[in-house]
Order: structure tokens, then sequence, then C-alpha cells
């Protein structure tokens, strides 16, 4: 039979009749193609986007001081216009300081000496006086143990001046014991210690002695007090004590007004505004310049120095540090330009509105965690949080506590984003960054001893606006952008595509019926399998969708859009070759022109791979002319590429079992379940498999996987009564390949 063109198809419309994408995507586009492969070198520069990080923040750190006035004012004079604090200031409240050193010095109690060689110094010197008196060695002795044995308590001069202190400190030397006393019972007043002296003799073994009373006498002369005031001690732990009290700052936000126009500067607002011009000089000099741009190039090495790791790993994104760094730059850069606005128009506002302190809290970066997320994985949004707090903090004039809550309030994020299967989690996650975010603001705004109830409320309030508003319109609105920028297929765009009122799906369900029936079966078989082996589930049902979208072109050449009248009977074997392969060609022009992601458009040819159309080649040898040489296999193998995932090779594998089951009369689990093992087998030995990374024991849940399915779908269905239809011979469909074995008639494509 002389060959034959097929059919002249009519010609597609132009892509603006195809669905129109998002305005955030036509912008993507437009950059890219303005750019053309320009653009992907520019996403490669590592080093260019490190340079970009550290130059945009230091300009950002920078230019919180501009605009700020260095000229110096003295007291009585009026500005001719409002001085507003470029930056957050702490400034020196001595009146309150000075009160609270004071109070801690008062608090110190007077210290008193206890002097613990005292008494063996005086009895020392009573014996050598007994000795030289000649005292017998009786009265001696008695002497010395009334006076070691009273010399044991403490003794002070003037007991009534100790009852006038609250407290005292007793000091133990040598030794440096210490004891806080606030009862004096077991103190010994000095008189009282030498009528204890007397009685003590009188009840001794002296009692009935005729020298008694000068024995007493010289008793009550070495009896002295062993506690004593120490004035030096007392004065340098109160001055320690002054000394251990931090200085009380007052902190003044960013955007303050420090002195009003037509005003008299008093001396209170002259030290507002010599803090204001120290803490502008000493952020803008040398040191502080150096010291900014030594931190943002750390910052930036470390981030540069994690994405080359991760990106070894992750197959998701190929330019990791330039999305990090865009993402970065977009959040604080958002958050500049509102603090800017916040500050420039909160003090205009009513009381508590006013506190532009509370502002920041009003910044949706959570929506900046939840994007790194959506593009690339959790665990490096976790990552990306830790850089963007630091960063914000920096922007807050490195408050600690506004990166503490940036971090938490991103994390929350992270985690309420983590899977994204419905449309209504966007909505959910902007709820959960804002509940964390309020509770959080008031948990961080309790540390600030100046936070009043009224501002730890609108700190709160801002926060959960900021989250539950801000996140769910920043990340609807960038995601589509950064998803085309990057080539980067999320959750959110495949829930996108699984519409089937999408008009590429449309058009394939009027113009191709069969064949749009077969791809939402192959995507339940593909979705099933890919469930069984851990791929990405979500993908492999909305490629399906896509993958023979290229049968719009020439649908009726197809088995399953045919209706008695088959084309390829008036065509050789080699033509009806061609046709059938071309709808992986026009599938990928058609799937591009349409916006559909490369990930998907991949999927179009390498579900087909290099297989061989076995009922076209048998066709060809069995009507081919001995004289014109041998038929070649190559000339009926689709172009390829081979599955290189494991997705594309699910695909393979779901489209050949789908199209093989429908051959079965009687589909038994038995029957289903050898169809399965011939079409896998035939695969895996014409070496489609090769170049993925599948294991026979990953192949093995996929046929378990595929064999459900198709049970499920193929279930046996009971006769009615009086609807006895008989079963239609089934006629050779055209353009048939064998599976490996005999496939039965299963369809081509």
């Amino acid at each position: 039979m002389k060959d034959e063109d097929p059919p002249a198809s009519p010609r597609r419309p132009p892509v603006a009749a195809l669905p129109e994408r998002s305005r955030t995507r036509r912008i993507a586009a437009r950059l890219r193609a303005a750019l053309g492969r320009g653009f992907d070198r520019i996403l490669g520069a590592d080093l260019v986007w490190s340079a970009a990080l550290v130059g945009v923040m230091f300009v950002l750190l920078e230019s919180a001081h501009w605009g700020a006035s260095d000229a110096r004012f003295r007291a009585g004079e009026i500005p001719a216009a409002d001085i507003v604090s470029a930056r957050d200031l702490q400034i020196l409240d001595e009146e309150l300081t000075r009160e609270r050193r004071r109070a801690a010095s008062e608090g110190v109690p007077d210290v008193y000496v206890l002097d613990a060689e005292r008494g063996p110094r005086l009895v020392s010197e009573l014996s050598r006086a007994a000795a030289a008196r000649g005292l017998e060695s009786r009265a001696e002795s008695a002497l010395a143990s009334c006076l070691a044995e009273l010399e044991r308590s403490a003794i002070v001069a003037n007991k009534a001046l100790l009852d006038q202190e609250p407290a005292i400190l007793v000091v133990r030397v040598p030794g440096g014991g210490e004891e806080r006393l606030t009862d004096y019972a077991s103190i010994l007043d000095l008189d009282e210690a030498r009528a204890r002296a007397r009685a003590c003799l009188r009840s001794g073994p002296l009692a009935g002695s005729r020298e008694l009373d000068a024995l007493q006498d010289l008793l009550t002369t070495f009896v002295d007090a062993n506690l004593s005031y120490g004035p030096q001690a007392t004065s340098a732990r109160r001055e320690g004590a002054a000394a251990r009290v931090p200085e009380v700052r007052i902190l003044v936000p960013q955007g303050t007004v420090l002195a009003r126009a037509g005003e008299r500067l008093t001396p209170e607002t002259l030290a507002l505004l010599d803090a204001a011009r120290e803490a502008s000089e000493r952020r803008s000099g040398v040191a502080g310049t150096a010291g900014i741009l030594t931190a943002l190039s750390l910052l930036a090495f470390f981030l540069y120095r994690y994405c080359r790791h991760t990106e070894q790993r992750l197959r998701k994104v190929e330019n990791l540090h330039a999305l990090l760094v865009l993402v970065l730059l977009l959040m604080m850069l958002l958050s500049q330009a509102m603090l800017w606005v916040a500050r420039g128009l909160a003090d205009d506002l009513w009381d508590p509105f006013h506190h532009a302190e509370s502002y920041p809290y009003l910044i949706p970066l959570g929506g900046g965690a939840i994007l790194v997320a959506l593009l690339a994985n959790g665990r490096i949004a976790m990552v990306y949080s830790g850089f963007a707090a630091v960063l914000f903090g920096a922007l807050c004039g490195w408050d600690a506590l506004r990166m503490t809550w940036a971090y938490l309030v991103q994390l929350a994020g992270v985690y309420a984003i983590t899977t994204y299967r419905e449309r209504a989690a966007l909505l959910r996650a902007g709820l959960v960054v804002g509940g964390a975010g309020a509770a959080a603001a008031l948990a961080l705004g309790a540390l600030r001893e100046q936070a009043g109830l009224a501002a730890r409320a609108l700190d709160a309030g801002l926060a959960f606006a900021g989250g539950a508003l801000g996140v769910g319109l920043l990340v609807s609105f960038v995601l589509p952008l950064f998803e085309d920028l990057f080539h980067v297929l999320t959750d959110i765009r495949l829930l996108e595509l699984s519409n089937v009122n999408h008009p590429l799906l449309a058009e394939l369900a009027v113009k191709a019926p069969g064949s749009y029936n077969h791809s939402m079966v192959v995507g339940t078989l593909a979705q099933e399998a890919a469930k069984a082996i851990g791929a990405n589930s979500l993908f492999c049902r909305v490629a399906a969708f896509y993958h023979d979208i290229g049968k719009i072109q020439k649908p009726e050449y197809y088995v399953e859009n045919q209706h008695g009248i088959n084309p390829h009977d008036r065509l050789s074997p080699n033509m009806s070759a061609l046709v059938i392969a071309a709808h992986v060609k026009d599938g990928v022009r058609i799937a591009r022109e349409a916006g559909i992601p490369e990930q998907i458009v991949d999927i179009i040819p390498q579900h087909h791979g290099t297989r061989l159309m076995t009922y076209f080649h048998e066709k060809a040898r069995s009507s081919a002319d001995p004289a014109l040489g041998p038929v070649h296999e190559d000339d009926f193998r689709y172009p390829g590429p081979k599955p290189r995932t494991a997705e594309a090779a699910i695909f393979m594998l779901s489209d050949a079992v789908e199209a093989a089951a429908r051959s079965v009369d009687e589909p038994t689990p038995s029957r289903l379940r050898e169809v399965i093992r011939k079409v896998t087998n035939a695969i895996v030995l014409d070496r489609q498999l090769d170049e993925c990374d599948l294991t026979f024991a990953d192949l093995e849940r996929i046929q378990g996987a595929l064999l459900r399915t198709l049970i499920g779908t193929h279930h046996q269905r009971l006769a009615y009564p009086g609807f006895a239809f008989g079963r239609r011979a089934r006629q050779a469909p055209s353009g048939t390949h064998s599976a490996g074995g005999d496939r039965g008639m299963a369809r081509e494509g």
C-alpha cells in the first residue's frame, strides 16, 4: 500500500486562547523571556547573590539614621522642625538609677566584726596579771575559766545602739564566716557581761575567799567587747551592692518625636538629643560599619555553604541559594517599608495605637518561611527562619526579643504548612501563624518593663492580624512568581492543575473523550502506585491528566477514540508509527504553550520511553518486500527519553497496564495479576527502567498497588433480569502493540 500523508488537522489556537495564567505568572514568564538563557546563569551566580544580600542589608541597616539631625542645641532653643529618633535609643534615667542604687545600698545591714581571737588574748593577759600578783593556782584557774567562758559569747560595747538596727551582718574573723541576725538576745552588753563575770566567781570555788571582791574587780577589768561595728566593711558592701544595680535605661523607639517644632528645649529633651546623636555616631563610625559588614558577610557565607551542601541532595530546586537570598531580601525590604510607614503614621494616632514599637509585629514574617517550605521543604525553611530572624532583629535595632519573636513565628509557619493537600491549608496556616505570633508577642512583651497592658494587647492584635491576613495575601501573590522563576512545582500548583475544568482538559474531553477517560484511570493507578513506594502521589495523579494531551491533534488515530472507522487501514505501518509517535511531540508543544510546568511536560515523552510499537512493527515485517531489505526495529520505537525518575517509571507501568487490562474479557484477580506481571517483565527486559532509581522491591509494591486498584475498577457486576446484554466481539484496535508475550489487542499510545 502506498504511503499516504495523514489528513491535516486544524491548527491549534495561539497561546493567548489557552488558559490565562495569573498576573504574577505572566510577569515571571516575561522576565524569563526577556533575559533568555542569561537568567539561568544569573540564578546560578552564587557570589553575586551573596554580595547582593550583604549590600542590600547594609543599606537597609545604615539607612536607619539617614535624615537624623546632627545639630547641637542648647537649653531654651526652639527647633524649626520636629526632631525624630532615627533608631531605637536606650536613654539613661539617672534619677531612677540613683534611687534604685540608694535602695540597694540601704538594704545592706551594718556589718559587725566578731573577733574570735579576742577571748584567748584576754585570758592570757589575765593569767599573767594573776601570776604577777602571786595568786595561787586555784584562783588563777578560776579567773581564767570564767573569762574564757564569757568571751565565747558575742559582747558589744553598747547594745542599746544595736537594738535600733532591724538587722546586722556578723562577720567572724578570722575565718570570714557570716551570719545575718535580726534577734540580738544572744549578744551581751558590756555591763551585762561584767555582771555575769562577778556571778561566775561567786558561784565557783572561790565563793568563800576573803579576796573575792578583789578577784571580781580583777576579772571585770579584763572583760571587754569582742563584737564591734565595722564602718569600712559596711561602706564597702554598700558600695558593692549599689554598683551591682545596672543602669536604668528607657527605650525610645525609632520614629519617636524627640523635640517638637516651635517648643522650647528643656534639659531632659537635650539629654534625649545627645543620646540620639551619640548612638548615630557610634553606629555610623568606622568601627560600626566594619562590624555590620563583618556580621553580614558571615551570615552570607554560612548561607552559601549550607545551600551548596543541600543542593547535592535536593532535586526540587536547582538554584536554592538564589531562592533563599531572594526570599530574604523580599521579606527584609517589606519589613523595612512597613516599619517606615508605621513609624511615620503612629505618632498621629490615638492611644494606644501611637506606640510605634508595636508595629513590627504586623509584618508577615511567617510568609517567608511558608514560601520556602512550599518551594523547597520544611527542613530548609527552618534554617531559613534562623537567618531571617537575625536580619529582622538587626532591622529592629538588634533587638533580641524581636529576633526571638521572628524565629518563633516562622517556625509556626513551617509547622502549619509542612503538607499542602487542601486549598484551605493556606488559610489555616495563616491562622496558626497569627495565633503563635500573638502568644509570642504577649510572652515576650511581659519581659519589657515599660510595656503596659494596652501596649501588650496591641502587640498581640497586630501579630495576629499580620499572620492571619498578611501571610495568606503575601504567599498567594508571590508564590506563583517564584514557582515560574525557579521552575518549582509545588502542591498548590498541582492542585490548580488538578481542576478538571482546566481548558486543556476540557478540550481533551471534547475532542478525545476516550483518551480523557484513559488519563483519569491512569491517574488513579499512578497515584496508588506512588503511595506504595513513597513517591509524589499528587504529582502522579495530576501529571496523568496531561500525559496524553498531544492526542488532541489527531484523536481519531487512537483506538480509544475510534467509532468503527480506522484511519490506519489506509496507512502504511511506517506512517502509522509516525502518526502515533507524533502525539508525544505535539503533547510537549501544547503543554509548554499552555504554561504547564516542565516537570509534567517531562512525563509526556518519558512515560513511553523508547518502547517498541509492536503491532506496527509486526505488521511491517509481515508485509515487507524482502527485496527492499529488513524492517528496522528503531523505526518503530518512540523517541524517548527513557524514564529518569520513579514517577515517570510509574507512569510507564500504569499506562501500559491500564491498556492491557482493557483487553481482558473476564478480568478476574488472577488474570489481572498475570497481565501486570507480563507487562512489567516486558518493560524491564526492554531496559526501559535502567535510568531511574526503582528497585525490584519497588516494582513488587507497584505491582501490588496496580492489582488492588484494577480489581476495584474491574469488579464483577450482577446481571439484572431483563437486561442481559451480550458481549460485543472485540475488534482488533488499530495501532496496537504487545507489552511482551501477547498482550491481546491493547491500544497504542
